[in-house]
């Protein structure tokens, strides 16, 4: 099972990108802004937690069945692609949230993935 204090890290390092992205969408597109980037960042939080979820459960099928483990992986990529296209399409088509802050602030907040990475291999 990966690490409460991990998962933690990583969703602060999270959080920190989201609030630096809506800063910065606020200074260059306003205030209308706000909604999308925090639409775009839980987003991005939801995957990581729906990912973690994943990694968890094919990590405890991996000893007693690794194909099974193999086979929740890759339907968990799945998953987690149908939900973004999903969110993406419920934020910018029904919400109407600004494109540019909604997908900028994920992918900004999906960089927490390299950054927290290279703090794990750096230790």
């Amino acid at each position: 099972m990966r690490s409460l204090s991990s998962l933690s890290s990583l969703i602060v390092i999270q959080l920190a990108l989201v609030l630096i992205a809506a800063a910065g969408f606020v200074y260059y597109i306003g205030e209308v802004s706000i909604p999308a980037s925090l639409f775009g960042g839980a987003v991005a939080i939801a995957n990581t937690l729906l990912l973690s979820r994943r990694l968890d459960t094919a990590a405890e099928m991996a000893d007693e069945n690794p194909d099974g483990g193999v086979l929740t992986l890759y339907l968990g990529v799945i998953q987690r692609f149908v939900f973004v296209l999903v969110m993406f399409g419920i934020g910018m088509g029904v919400l109407k949230l600004n494109p540019p802050a909604l997908l900028g602030t994920f992918a900004l907040a999906q960089l927490a993935y390299m950054v927290h990475g290279s703090r794990r291999a750096s230790k």
